[in-house]
């Protein structure tokens, strides 16, 4: 199930037990708030448990908890953590025999945002909540509504700023309206240059940034990124790291037959990311993009071994792509 569909589907159907699933850590937050209040539990000390990496007990007195009665509420609610995913098989078997026959009057939320293999062999055991994406309707209603609530609006132009510079991430787009909202002393309107001033943009966007001033041999834009990035206390390997990463799923996504959904669980990225990358594409040859590739790696090779500095190398990097 996608995230934007449990509101609804909690209306008419709870299940005894959920496996939250992704890596945006708001939509995970959101999710166990939503159920949490769908079970409209009064008594929060006594119905509401978790198990996180502060527990020291064992797999038993997780499952002992599944099976007490709730305190004057209709529902108990017990949400365990990823820790549990450092278990054993033994564990798991344990966990599966449960949701054989689970606990009708209490509602268990396991936590996977680190996609463990442990938590894998549950999915069709239990409902799974995929947070790892929304549409860009809710990302969109979502940036309206927060401003709403803070007697603030925006302009469509200003969404998709915003949403482009957060690389459509609603985690970092929730972090980023907070501090708008905070610094947002003069008007009611969130501007353009609002957002080019204070929003601090997705290291993945400024690669993309990074990539069409190298494509346009813009010489000032590339060192001007490349030195913000430092400053900003990117470390230099990691910049390169980031260039290899991206001129490798340009390559390959240029050779590449694959639809976007399939490229993009393969390379592990969003589908939107995908798109970003097919437009980048016009920009560059097969050619060229093999060239740069190769001498990315060729670079983090030199650094890895000892041979360059890795800040020099970032500079040798891309003065050697625009030569």
């Amino acid at each position: 199930m996608e995230f934007e569909n449990l509101k609804n589907s909690l209306e008419y159907d709870l299940r005894p037990a959920y496996l939250i699933n992704g890596g945006e850590s708001l939509l995970t937050r959101l999710a166990l708030k939503t159920i949490e209040n769908s079970l409209n539990i009064c008594l929060k000390d006594f119905n509401i448990v978790y198990f996180n990496d502060t527990f020291r007990g064992n797999i038993k007195d997780v499952i002992a908890s599944f099976n007490i009665l709730p305190m004057s509420d209709n529902y108990r609610l017990v949400v365990v953590y990823d820790f549990i995913g450092k278990k054993s098989e033994n564990d798991k078997k344990a966990i599966l025999e449960y949701l054989k026959h689970p606990n009708l009057t209490t509602c268990v939320i396991f936590f996977s945002t680190n996609k463990s293999d442990f938590f894998s062999s549950l999915e069709g055991k239990l409902e799974s909540i995929d947070c790892s994406k929304v549409s860009l309707d809710f990302i969109k209603k979502y940036i309206v509504n927060f401003l709403t609530k803070k007697n603030l609006s925006i302009g469509a132009d200003s969404i998709n700023k915003l949403i482009e510079y957060c690389n459509k991430s609603i985690t970092k787009i929730d972090v980023e309206l907070e501090k708008l909202s905070n610094l947002k002393v003069s008007g009611d309107i969130i501007t353009g240059d609002d957002i080019e001033k204070y929003v601090t943009k997705d290291i993945e966007y400024v690669i993309f940034d990074l990539s069409n001033a190298i494509s346009e041999k813009n010489k000032n834009k590339v060192y001007l990124l490349i030195n913000a990035m430092i400053k900003n206390k990117e470390q230099p390997l990691s910049i390169v790291n980031l260039l290899t990463n991206h001129f490798r799923r340009l390559f390959f996504i240029s050779r590449s037959i694959f639809e976007d959904k399939s490229l993009s669980e393969y390379l592990g990225i969003k589908e939107y990311a995908i798109k970003k990358y097919r437009e980048q594409l016009r920009l560059f040859t097969q050619r060229q993009l093999k060239k740069i590739y190769d001498e990315c790696v060729n670079t983090e090779f030199k650094v890895k071994s000892g041979k360059m500095e890795a800040k020099n190398a970032v500079y040798y990097l891309v003065s050697t792509i625009l030569s």
